[in-house]
């Protein structure tokens, strides 16, 4: 994550848990800690969820900057290339999503692996969601796009085709 000042209502996404604003930077507990970040789902659920997340251990536990624009942009032409070599700014979560999807839209793999279909719809609806942040879609619409990006159905493995339909159903 890069080293940016984080500050009240700043906007963090999730893969799991979505867009989350910072509504309280914490200082920190002991000296020599960093701050810590109170988070709040921009999407409320019935459960109210809050996270308190130490500075250093935001990048650990998933949460980041939105990427911009232009990089989510970046990321549909990487998917349209077809190719699953690193790409640029690999290091943001995003690319790390996209490339799992990408590995798996071309990889023969039984939807019976749970492990590998788990891992296959986290990584769905975490790329989905950001994207329909950034690029202010609706789910559907950016599912569409995703699947647009990795070819004609009869190319792409129909589990991801499935994960990516189902990611834009939310």
């Amino acid at each position: 994550m890069k080293k940016e000042k984080i500050k009240n209502g700043d906007l963090l996404y999730h893969p799991v848990h979505g867009l989350c604003r910072v509504e309280r930077v914490l200082p920190p507990s002991s000296p020599g800690t960093g701050p810590s970040y109170s988070l709040v789902p921009k999407i409320a659920a019935k459960m109210k969820s809050r996270f308190v997340i130490a500075a250093t251990d935001l990048e650990v536990s998933g949460f980041h900057n939105l990427i911009s624009r232009q990089e989510a942009n970046k990321i549909l032409l990487y998917l349209s290339k077809k190719r699953a070599e690193a790409a640029p700014g690999f290091q943001a979560q995003a690319w790390t999503l996209a490339q799992t999807i990408l590995t798996f839209a071309h990889e023969k793999f039984e939807a019976k692996d749970q492990r590998k279909r788990q891992a296959l719809e986290r990584s769905a609806k975490g790329l989905v969601g950001e994207l329909s942040c950034v690029l202010n879609l609706t789910l559907q619409k950016t599912a569409e796009r995703l699947q647009k990006s990795l070819g004609r159905p009869p190319q792409v493995n129909p589990s991801v085709l499935s994960a990516l339909a189902l990611a834009g159903e939310d």
